[in-house]
């Protein structure tokens, strides 16, 4: 709600997230932080890693150029982290990871579909040609779908239900309408790591897919739609201006390497510099890209930290366990956000579906990997 183009709905939900982070922390809580049945249960590695970050970010509170920004920022990603690994954690204890998924995924089928009948319904559904439906911008369109598209074909992949293949046309029609490429790119990256793994269980219905995949895209690729659309050649090389949002982000970077200017404070770095965007003819959110952004409000050293672990927890659970189908089509499902981040600041913004769907992800993929060490059913 709060990234929709209408702005007393975007206004309401902006205090709804706060709301729903709030009471959800206020739950977990309440069942005593419930894991496997158990209160109080020992922190995994995972939790302990994140618990470090959240102090960091707590701790630029010391240094920062905005310290009620900073403070703000800081309480509600500890929020969404609350709510991410221990309500949704305790929710898949009690009905199941996929049920969590399944719902997950129905909910954001019903959203994409009436976003589509948007284009028949309401004015203002395009962006310099490109489709956003009720949405602010067509790039919050692409930021989801990089994490639900992967889920929800390796849902029908696994279980052949017509209604996944439905949530997943309506789901890539909402795409491609979009014209959003990290995503493409992130979901491509994926379903490669999937289709390995289906290798393992079903290698007939892998190759088959893979060949059909092929098949269509070098159609695709080869239409006006495709070139006009989804390449947009002017705006290839700089990847629509972002480079020069990254050359800013070098600027800033250099003046404060080591600790950045707070965690929270992407937002207000162009005018703490006097920087002004429209004179320089740019439009965009920080410094449209969570690597650099990350870097600017913590510095270089915890920012390669910070994803170099999370790419690491990836590659391991692709390379190690790559016959663990419903593990890959998590962690992959990461990867695809991983790369998306390359190019939007959204992974570390609490109000953002998609940090709410990658760190939901995330936990369910740490939780997987838990409960198989820990012998239990996930």
């Amino acid at each position: 709600m709060a990234t929709t183009q209408f702005g007393q709905i975007a206004t309401i939900g902006k205090l709804l997230r706060w709301a729903i982070l709030i009471i959800g922390c206020g739950l977990a809580a309440k069942s005593g932080f419930r894991r496997a049945g158990h209160k109080y249960k020992i922190l995994t590695w995972a939790d302990r890693v994140i618990i470090a970050f959240l102090l960091l970010f707590l701790i630029s509170e010391t240094w920062t150029i905005q310290p009620w920004l900073t403070a703000q920022k800081s309480i509600s990603i500890i929020l969404l982290y609350g709510c991410s690994f221990w309500v949704l954690w305790d929710y898949a204890d009690h009905f199941s990871e996929q049920l969590l998924i399944h719902k997950l995924l129905q909910a954001l089928g019903i959203i994409f579909t009436i976003n589509l009948l948007s284009m028949f319904l309401l004015p203002n559904v395009w962006l310099a040609g490109r489709f956003r439906g009720f949405f602010h911008n067509p790039n919050n369109i692409g930021l989801i779908l990089g994490l639900a598209i992967p889920l929800a074909a390796a849902q029908w992949l696994r279980t052949r239900e017509r209604l996944f293949v439905a949530i997943v046309i309506i789901f890539s029609l909402n795409l491609v309408a979009c014209g959003s490429r990290s995503p493409m790119l992130g979901i491509a990256v994926a379903m490669v790591a999937i289709l390995i793994s289906l290798l393992a269980k079903r290698p007939n219905q892998a190759i088959a897919i893979s060949l059909l995949a092929m098949s269509g895209l070098a159609f695709f690729i080869q239409t006006d739609f495709f070139t006009e659309n989804i390449v947009r050649e002017s705006t290839l090389t700089t990847a629509s201006n972002r480079t020069y949002f990254w050359d800013l982000a070098k600027t800033y970077i250099a003046h404060r390497p080591d600790f950045g200017h707070g965690f929270g404070t992407e937002t207000l770095i162009h005018e703490h510099y006097g920087i002004v965007l429209t004179d320089l003819q740019l439009r965009g959110h920080g410094v449209m890209s969570s690597y650099y952004g990350l870097a600017v409000q913590i510095g270089w050293p915890f920012t390669y930290c910070f994803f170099g672990l999370l790419w690491a927890f990836v590659v391991y659970c692709c390379v190690k366990y790559w016959r663990n189908y419903e593990l890959v089509t998590l962690v992959a499902s990461l990867a695809s956000g991983l790369i998306i981040c390359i190019f939007e600041p959204a992974i570390y913004s609490a109000g953002n579906i998609f940090s709410f769907l990658f760190w939901m992800i995330l936990m369910l993929a740490v939780r997987r990997k838990c409960y198989q060490k820990w012998r239990l059913s996930p």
